[in-house]
């Protein structure tokens, strides 16, 4: 999957302005970069914006005390004081600070944004992020990270804040860089960690008298620039993007692997228990054909063994004048005593006893047919309908097994 990245300078203003841009693949590697109108960019499934650091108001304030559904929609009220414009005409983000009850708030102009979310719409580019281009670059572990082209620039200062700089030279900081220091005073930084721009004089620091070491870094380039998934996020609120099928199943990914697992886990063991119960009734079947042929010969014709046998077991005693459990007198006694004129009719062919019976409800029915079947007799209930004084229907009895 390509991920498009699209910077929006100061000087964006619509749909009209040009935008530089560059596409990624996942790993990172630059593909295609230019500079062109949104409309006219490569279409992706993930495009992330970078805002320039002019445009994005970053400071740290107390986290409110309450609910926080009610203080995110005073965050705008927070802002006004900071950004001196009308808190209906500001968007604000928060994000939880390193310092304990403090949080960062980022301020962007609200029409602005609006403008970028519309017309990104627009052209059919999938905007999930926004990402305000002063807490990209990387922190030194003590220090600050300083971008600058010999004349302007911006600092990051933690992982939620940065600011831009105002103008300077090779001699002279830029105001704005003094000011925080001092107002920093004991959490100063151990060190400023320099990183040119593409344009900027890489390599040539510049002579300017700080109370700290000012140390060159690597170039800075927002194209290809790792961004955290911690990196806070400026669409948010009423421009929060809708979510996604895949962004869910993203999140819950580890929770769908361990699922899979435990799916191929029980279809495993489900294949494996019928692969034995398969095997252990295919082996009973060999016993029982195997006894029948013993019994009956080697060249009996077999289609259903335990029928079968039960037949020519029934046929044998006949023979030898011995009343079998499926002859008539056998399965009439295992059905009495009856309800006294219950039976309208009764029919016998083969082994089936077939009653056709009156009783006063549904439950007497259900009630007979359980105490046949707990005399190992097999029933069948049919033609069953209410009459006014009772219920009448036919039972097909026959032994368990035939």
């Amino acid at each position: 999957m390509s991920i498009l990245r699209i910077y929006f300078s100061s000087g964006w203003r619509d749909s009209s302005s040009l935008c530089p841009w560059a596409l990624s693949d996942e790993s990172g590697k630059l593909l295609q970069q230019g500079q062109s109108v949104l409309a006219g960019m490569p279409k992706t499934s993930e495009c992330v914006g970078i805002v320039a650091a002019d445009r994005v108001l970053i400071f740290t304030a107390p986290k409110p005390p309450g609910n926080q559904r009610r203080w995110l929609a005073a965050l705008p009220f927070i802002a006004e004081e900071h950004a001196l414009t009308e808190p209906d005409e500001l968007h604000a983000a928060y994000a939880n600070s390193a310092e304990p009850g403090q949080i960062t708030i980022s301020v962007m102009a609200k029409p602005w944004l609006r403008q970028i979310v519309t017309d990104a719409t627009a052209a059919g580019l999938p905007l999930r992020r926004l990402i305000a281009e002063s807490i990209m670059p990387a922190l030194p572990a003590d220090g600050w990270t300083l971008v600058w082209d010999g004349e302007n620039g911006f600092l990051r200062t933690s992982n939620t804040t940065g600011l831009a700089l105002d103008c300077g030279d090779q001699h002279t900081p830029p105001l704005a860089l003094i000011q925080t220091l001092t107002a920093a005073g004991a959490r100063a930084p151990g060190r400023i960690e320099l990183r040119f721009l593409p344009s900027g004089q890489a390599g040539v620091l510049p002579a300017w008298d700080l109370p700290v070491p000012l140390v060159a870094g690597e170039c800075w380039n927002w194209r290809d620039a790792p961004i955290s998934e911690t990196t806070p996020n400026l669409l948010c609120g009423d421009f929060s993007p809708s979510l996604r099928l895949f962004d869910a199943l993203t999140k819950m990914r580890p929770l769908l692997f361990i699922l899979i697992a435990a799916f191929l886990i029980e279809v495993a063991g489900t294949h494996l228990e019928w692969i034995k119960l398969a095997g252990e009734k295919r082996e009973l079947t060999q016993t029982i054909e195997q006894r029948f042929r013993n019994t009956f010969g080697d060249d009996s014709t077999l289609v259903d063994a335990p029928l079968q046998m039960q037949r020519n077991l029934a046929g044998l005693r006949h023979a030898a004048g011995v009343v079998d459990d499926a002859d008539f007198i056998a399965l009439l006694d295992r059905i009495t005593p009856l309800p006294a004129k219950s039976v309208h009719s009764l029919n016998y062919e083969s082994g089936r006893l077939e009653l056709d019976i009156k009783l006063a409800s549904a439950a007497d029915f259900d009630k007979l047919e359980k105490a046949f079947k707990n005399k190992g007799l097999k029933v069948r209930n049919s033609d069953m309908h209410d009459l006014p004084d009772g219920r009448q229907g036919k039972l097909t009895i026959t032994l368990e097994g035939l």
